[in-house]
C-alpha cells in the first residue's frame, strides 16, 4: 500500500506528543477531549446558589454610555464621571450630598453587565455650585408664575365680578325688606346671598383654573373644621339662633316689664346673644337668649290693665259685711284704681281668732304707677277701718300686760301731714325714673333686635 506525500517518523511523532503535553501542564489547562469540554468558571453565592456567570468579554463603552446618559438625566448627578474597564465602574466627580452620592452608586450597581462599583465620588461644598440648583428652581418657579398669570387675572376678575353683583343685589333691591319681618332677619337673608355668590364665584374660578377636582377637597375640609368650630362654640351659637327666633316672634317689646327666669325687669335690648333687662332697683341683667327662647315669660305691659291684690285681718268678733263694705268704698276712692273692672273685696277665710279679707283692684299702667296704687289702696283701706274703728287682727301668741285704769297713760298725739305731703302720699302717676333709663341703654346700643313697630306674636 502506498501512502502519497511526506511521512513523519514514529520518534518525531512522539516527541510531539510529549512537547504538547508539557505545554498544557505549564499553562495549567486541561487537555482538551471529546469527552471534557472546558466548563465556565462558577463563583458560589452565600445562600449556596450559582452566583451569574461573569462573561469573558464585558461590553464596557455600551455600560459607559447608558451610565452617562443616566447621570445626565439626574438631577444632581451631571457632574459625574464614568470609566469602565472590565466591567468594573469607577465613578468619580462630586455631588451636593451623600444621598446622590450614595444613588451614583445605586444605579451604577443594577445596569446589566457591571461587576462592580467603585465610588470616588466626593461632596461638592463650592458656593456656586450649591446655589446653582436653588437658582434654577427659583427660574422656574418665576417662568411658571409668568405662565399662569394671565389665567390667574381672568380667574381672579371672575372671582370678583361676582362678589360685586352679589353686593349690588342686597343693596339696591327691596325685596329682603319686604320678606323679613325686621332689619336684623333682613340683614341674615343679605349675608346669605351674598356668601351664595362668593361660593359660585369661588367654583368658577376653579373651574377656569383648573382646579375643580380642588373643590371637593375644600369643602370636605370646611365641612370637618366647621363641625369642630360648631361643638366648640355651641353655646354661641344657639344663643345666635335663639335671638332670630325671639326677633321673629317678638314675646316683648321695649320697656316691657316682664319676668324671665323669676327675674322681674324692663325690657331693654335684645341682641344676638342675651336679652338686657332693667330691674326696678336700676340694675342691669343679661339673660342668654337660648334661656330665654325656653323659659315661661310673663308680660306684664302686654296688656295694660293690671290687676293688684293684697290681705288684711280683722278680729273674729268684726261685723263682716260692714268690713267688706267700708274696705269697698275706701278702694273706690283710691285714685287710678279702675272702675271697670270692678273692685273686690271677698272673704278668703275665718280663723279661730281672726277674718281675713282679700282686696283686689285693677290699675291701668299706661296711666299710673302699680306699686303706688296698690300703696294708697292700702293706706286708704286702714285709715277707713280705724274712722269705722273696725280693728286689725292680732297674732295669737301676741300677750298685753294692760295697766291699772287709773295708772293708763294719756293717748300720744300724732302730727298730722300737711297738704303737700298728702298730695305726695296719694299720689299714683306712673313712674319715669325705669323709663328714662331703658331709653338711655336703647340709645347706647348698636345691635338692638327690637324693632318699633315690628309685628308681635
Amino acid at each position: 500500500m502506498s501512502v502519497n506525500g511526506p511521512v513523519l517518523p514514529n520518534h518525531a511523532f512522539r516527541t510531539l506528543a510529549v512537547l504538547f503535553i508539557v505545554l498544557c501542564a505549564t499553562l495549567n489547562v486541561p487537555p482538551l477531549t471529546a469527552q471534557s469540554p472546558l466548563p465556565l468558571p462558577v463563583a458560589a453565592s452565600a445562600e449556596g446558589d450559582p452566583a451569574p456567570v461573569i462573561p469573558l468579554t464585558s461590553p464596557d463603552g455600551q455600560i459607559r454610555s447608558r451610565l452617562v446618559t443616566l447621570f445626565r438625566e439626574m438631577d444632581g448627578l451631571q457632574h459625574v464621571r464614568v470609566a469602565v474597564s472590565g466591567g468594573i465602574v469607577t465613578l468619580q466627580g462630586t455631588t451636593l450630598d451623600e444621598a446622590r452620592r450614595a444613588e451614583a452608586g445605586d444605579v451604577a450597581t443594577r445596569v446589566d453587565g457591571v461587576v462592580a462599583v467603585e465610588n470616588q465620588i466626593a461632596t461638592e461644598y463650592r458656593l456656586d455650585r450649591r446655589l446653582a440648583p436653588l437658582i434654577e428652581r427659583t427660574q422656574a418657579i418665576g417662568a411658571s408664575i409668568l405662565a399662569f398669570l394671565p389665567l390667574l387675572t381672568v380667574a381672579l376678575i371672575v372671582f370678583v365680578a361676582f362678589w360685586i353683583a352679589g353686593k349690588l343685589l342686597t343693596r339696591s333691591t327691596s325685596l329682603f325688606r319686604r320678606v323679613a319681618p325686621n332689619p336684623f332677619i333682613e340683614a341674615l337673608f343679605e349675608q346669605i346671598v351674598r356668601l351664595l355668590f362668593i361660593v359660585v364665584g369661588l367654583a368658577v374660578a376653579m373651574n377656569i383654573l383648573g382646579v375643580s377636582a380642588l373643590i371637593g377637597s375644600v369643602l370636605g375640609a370646611a365641612g370637618v373644621i366647621g363641625l369642630a368650630i360648631g361643638f366648640a362654640v355651641r353655646d354661641t351659637i344657639e344663643n345666635y339662633i335663639a335671638s332670630i327666633l325671639l326677633s321673629v316672634r317678638r314675646p316683648f317689646a321695649p320697656n316691657d316689664t316682664v319676668v324671665i327666669e323669676g327675674v322681674e325687669g324692663r325690657v331693654t335690648t335684645l341682641n344676638s346673644r342675651a336679652t338686657i333687662l332693667i330691674t326696678g332697683d336700676g340694675n342691669e341683667v343679661r339673660i342668654p337668649n337660648s334661656i330665654v327662647y325656653k323659659a315661661v315669660i310673663i308680660n306684664y305691659t302686654h296688656t295694660p290693665e293690671r290687676r293688684f291684690e293684697f290681705d288684711l285681718r280683722v278680729s273674729s268678733d268684726t261685723d263682716i259685711s260692714c268690713a267688706l263694705s267700708v274696705a269697698l268704698n275706701a278702694m273706690k276712692g283710691v285714685e287710678g284704681v279702675l272702675d271697670d273692672p270692678k273692685v273686690a273685696v271677698l272673704v278668703d277665710r275665718v280663723d279661730d281668732f281672726a277674718i281675713a279679707l282679700k282686696i283686689l283692684g285693677w290699675v291701668d299702667q299706661g296711666k299710673s304707677d302699680f306699686g303706688k296704687v296698690r300703696s294708697e289702696a292700702l293706706r286708704s283701706v286702714k285709715e277707713a277701718f280705724d274712722t269705722e274703728q273696725i280693728k286689725l287682727a292680732e297674732p295669737v301668741q301676741n300677750y298685753r300686760k294692760l295697766a291699772p285704769l287709773s295708772e293708763a297713760a294719756p293717748a300720744a298725739k300724732t302730727r298730722q301731714p300737711t297738704r303737700q305731703e298728702m298730695r305726695e302720699i296719694q299720689d299714683t302717676s306712673v313712674d319715669r325714673t325705669i323709663d328714662e333709663k331703658v331709653q338711655e341703654r336703647r340709645e347706647a346700643a348698636d345691635n338692638d333686635l327690637l324693632t318699633e313697630g315690628a309685628p308681635r306674636e
